[in-house]
């Protein structure tokens, strides 16, 4: 077999096709030997064009109170969306079910709140089928200068679905070592806009 660089450079066409390896196939299990193969400029450019689509947006506009204790309690993000049928769901016990496998991220949005002058701690964590936590933990600590004033904490997070359906639910604890925390939505100056949830969830997936 000739050098590759002794070969024409031409402008690929969508019709064209190009060599490459077998490394996964279309389930994302490994392929034995990596057996060479041809593929498509078409389906390759299907590929490169993925981009990630809103699947799920969920808020809780009410206080959550986690109990300054070490022992947490599961976030929850307003009314029940989506069925078996949706990629993702969601029920009113903030229970996150995964009904179709492939990448998504995962944004977790909150407001702090506590009393002037106290130091808080709050932790997350994410648990997936009641039993395995996954990913590492998130750990917020601040100085509280203002009882109305709000501490925003952003938690994203990526995850790869290889086993559907699975599902996750999002804990927070304010342990002990802190003083009293709540999550706490905030209305907005001559109601110019909805209420800023204390809790919001939005899950986008590659497609």
């Amino acid at each position: 077999m000739a050098q590759i660089s002794s070969y024409p450079l031409l402008k690929p066409q969508l019709g064209d096709k190009v060599l490459g390896s077998n490394v996964f196939d279309s389930s994302g299990n490994a392929v034995l030997n990596n057996p060479t193969c041809q593929f498509n400029f078409t389906d390759v450019k299907s590929l490169i064009d993925q981009q990630y689509t809103e699947k799920l947006s969920a808020s809780n506009t009410g206080t959550i109170t986690p109990g300054n204790n070490n022992t947490g309690v599961i976030l929850t993000f307003g009314a029940a969306q989506g069925t078996s049928s949706d990629d993702v769901m969601i029920d009113v016990n903030g229970k996150v079910t995964f009904n179709t496998m492939g990448s998504y991220v995962v944004q977790q949005i909150y407001y702090a709140q506590a009393t002037s002058g106290n130091s808080i701690i709050l932790n997350f964590k994410t648990v997936q089928d009641g039993t395995t936590q996954v990913g590492p933990t998130s750990m917020v600590k601040f100085l509280s200068n203002s009882t109305t004033s709000r501490e925003r904490i952003n938690i994203t997070s990526y995850i790869d679905v290889s086993a559907s359906p699975i599902y996750y639910n999002f804990w927070v604890q304010n342990p002990t070592s802190g003083a009293v925390a709540t999550l706490q939505p905030e209305s907005t100056a001559a109601s110019w806009g909805t209420d800023v949830p204390s809790a919001q969830l939005i899950i986008t997936k590659l497609i």
